[in-house]
């Protein structure tokens, strides 16, 4: 009698636990934490910038034949001598009053600026702060409710071969996610966005596409480990991001 009681508790048990265990899924990775966790700290960021070609010297020669080519060639994005264009590129929320840091060249000489929330609030952001030769900005908006900011990782403490999450908006493709690892720490990169050869970088074999740039490249525990900046042309899988201890600098 007292075997089958203990054969009965044990069967108990293990039906629990083969329960438990199910209601686990592996699927719930770290990484699908984080993205839960952070993704809403990631903006997509839209400008616009009106470039006025009547201030090159040329037009006053040639401004009637290039005014009946350009409006037939960029349509109702040009008028009068002027050419209004529009660009992408990302940002992360890392502070609950508004503040955005991206890169300075998705923000650099843009009439106008406008932050796309994960929920797809547009929100108008003015520029705070710009560090060119890091090719940082903090830009400012009014955040309808609180979001969730990443803490800056310690660069000392960056691993190579740790797992890494970039978040961003590659060729307009919102809130889009890549996964990769650190592959190298103090990188230089020659690159016409910085005011001179960009140094100290972290390398990363995470996707970065056009529209990524100043989006967050995130560890498994939800730090905020770079900016987004770049990737090489004509190579695979080699990309750069600003590290947090110049976003920090930026901060102060």
């Amino acid at each position: 009698m007292k075997v089958n009681k203990v054969l009965a508790i044990l069967l108990i048990f293990g039906a629990v636990a083969c329960s438990n265990s199910h209601s686990r899924s592996f699927r719930d990775t770290p990484v699908v934490k984080v993205i839960e966790r952070y993704a809403p700290a990631v903006v997509n960021i839209r400008t616009e910038t009106v470039l006025d070609l009547k201030e090159l010297p040329e037009w006053g020669e040639y401004g009637s034949e290039l005014d009946r080519f350009l409006k037939d060639y960029f349509g109702r994005a040009y008028s009068k001598g002027t050419l209004k264009y529009k660009s992408i590129g990302s940002g992360v929320i890392v502070s609950s009053k508004g503040f955005i840091v991206t890169n300075a060249h998705v923000v650099l000489k843009a009439k106008n600026i406008y932050a796309v929330l994960n929920d797809g609030t547009i929100l108008e952001a003015e520029v705070i702060k710009v560090s060119g030769p890091d090719d940082l900005a903090l830009i400012k908006v009014n955040l309808p409710k609180p979001v969730v900011s990443p803490k800056l990782a310690n660069f000392a403490d960056v691993m190579i071969g740790e797992t890494v999450i970039a978040i961003g908006n590659p060729l307009g493709l919102e809130n889009s996610v890549t996964v990769g690892v650190i592959s190298g720490k103090d990188r230089d990169f020659s690159s016409s966005r910085c005011v001179y050869i960009c140094s100290g970088l972290l390398q990363t074999d995470a996707s970065i596409n056009p529209g990524n740039s100043g989006g967050a490249l995130l560890n498994l525990d939800g730090e905020l480990v770079g900016i987004n900046l770049a990737v090489v042309q004509n190579a695979q899988n080699i990309g750069f991001a600003i590290p947090a201890s110049k976003i920090e600098n930026l901060l102060r």
